[in-house]
């Protein structure tokens, strides 16, 4: 049975009615009987915001984070699964993410304060469709999709095609639910970084944030293909095809990385910002950090093979 109570915080925070369903059909069935007066809460980081600065104005809330099974991560085959209440903190600490999907650990590791992690879901994260998001960029990168249920039944989204325009995403989070998120898990001659420029360590936003997925054959000096994600540099989290496009299954040399981190920068779209910097700046880290996260991918690659 679900739970619901008034609940009435403050000047501040407030809603009407809230709801603890125990199973995602229990919660879908509290979203389509709202008609579009409910939202979905679990770690609750960035909709409590919204409902305190009058962005959001639920009349109820579902809570999602008693439905058994949404808060596992692990390997399925040759896919890493993360269900939608895994916290930031225990992406951050698996063994498993960090073997085999090391750029996301050091992506969601930046995040907020501990405080924030602990309690802040990665799909959460995903679904704000924030373009500089510290979980969503190194997903972004992992090609990662995101399963989605809704009335009409289950569908996954790629994360490519997930995001429609800044906090707006292909889930309409009035009568959906996003319960997972999968990718594929690194192979061996595959690795992963990620890489944040901010103002300082701890609870700023990024200025840039990059993450590299690369493979190379260490032995024949070649590239075999690469993904390079980044935000925020235009309306969503953005991908360099024409970087990446530039790396397949050319040589490994000076002129490759410097190359493809110029052709990275100029695609990109950034703007000048009181808070990041002027293009011209922001273009220039660009093209900076996706040649850095291009060495340091390499180099993680000649660890493994040490």
């Amino acid at each position: 049975m679900s739970l619901s109570q008034r609940l009435v915080w403050s000047k501040d925070l407030h809603w009407e009615s809230y709801f603890r369903p125990r199973t995602v059909s229990e919660a879908l069935g509290l979203l389509e009987r709202s008609h579009g007066s409910s939202r979905v809460i679990a770690g609750g980081t960035d909709l409590l915001l919204q409902i305190r600065e009058r962005e959001a104005k639920p009349e109820a809330l579902v809570d999602i984070t008693g439905i058994s099974g949404l808060d596992k991560i692990f390997l399925d085959g040759d896919r890493i699964r993360i269900g939608a209440l895994v916290t930031h903190t225990q992406v951050a600490e698996s063994p498993l993410i960090r073997e085999r999907a090391r750029a996301l650990q050091e992506g969601v590791s930046a995040l907020g304060s501990p405080q924030i992690r602990n309690i802040g879901t990665l799909a959460g994260n995903v679904v704000s469709g924030q373009p500089g998001a510290d979980g969503t960029i190194p997903l972004l990168a992992l090609g990662a999709e995101v399963k989605v249920v809704g009335p009409g039944g289950e569908r996954t989204v790629p994360l490519t095609e997930f995001f429609i325009g800044t906090g707006k995403t292909a889930v309409d989070s009035f009568r959906e639910i996003v319960t997972e998120i999968l990718f594929p898990a690194l192979k061996e001659n595959e690795a992963s970084i990620s890489l944040r420029l901010a103002k300082r360590k701890a609870l700023a936003l990024p200025i840039l944030t990059v993450s590299v997925v690369l493979s190379a054959d260490l032995k024949a000096k070649r590239f075999h293909q690469s993904r390079i994600a980044m935000g925020p540099v235009g309306p969503v989290p953005f991908r360099a095809k024409e970087a990446e496009n530039l790396l397949a299954g050319a040589s490994i040399t000076e002129e490759a990385i410097k190359g493809a981190a110029e052709r990275a920068a100029e695609e990109s779209r950034p703007r000048t910002s009181l808070l990041r910097g002027s293009e011209a700046y922001r273009r220039t880290m660009v093209c900076n950090l996706v040649e850095r996260g291009i060495r340091r991918g390499l180099e993680r690659l000649e660890g493994k093979n040490v």
